[in-house]
């Protein structure tokens, strides 16, 4: 796992996610961000670390997107400032599904990476507000 931190953005799946989501065409992110997530959750078996991190990555958008007030740093933030989109409420109930599933110890690699290193704690809490954001739908 390429992580340097317990941020949703701080893995490099994550960041290569965000970034080719930001470098492609602007009426294409909405569909990025779908995909990403779906595709974790309709694996019919054990979740891969990278799909995770990156489906965690397209939800954090959303749901930073959704409530403004959680702020996003470094180049994470800065390629969510050009992408145009807003969350309707399937993209939100998509992003609040995902970070269920991916909080799930059911057959996942990015869960037990983290369970077995000692830092899901502190991953969860980093992904709390995001998730907060999401089960609240603001817009």
């Amino acid at each position: 796992m390429g992580a340097w931190g317990h941020g949703p953005f701080e893995n490099d799946s994550a960041m290569d996610f965000v970034g080719d989501l930001a470098d492609g065409p602007a009426e294409e992110v909405p569909e990025g961000l779908r995909s990403a997530m779906a595709d974790m959750l309709e694996a019919g078996d054990y979740l891969e670390g990278p799909d995770v991190e990156a489906a965690i990555a397209a939800a954090c958008l959303v749901a930073a997107r959704l409530e403004p007030s959680i702020k996003i740093g470094g180049s994470a933030g800065e390629y969510l400032e050009g992408m145009e989109f807003t969350p309707d409420e399937p993209l939100r109930e998509l992003a609040s599904r995902t970070f269920a599933r991916a909080l799930d110890p059911s057959d996942n690699e990015w869960y037990d990476l983290w369970a077995d290193g000692g830092g899901f704690t502190k991953v969860q809490a980093a992904i709390a507000p995001f998730r907060k954001a999401v089960a609240h739908g603001r817009n």
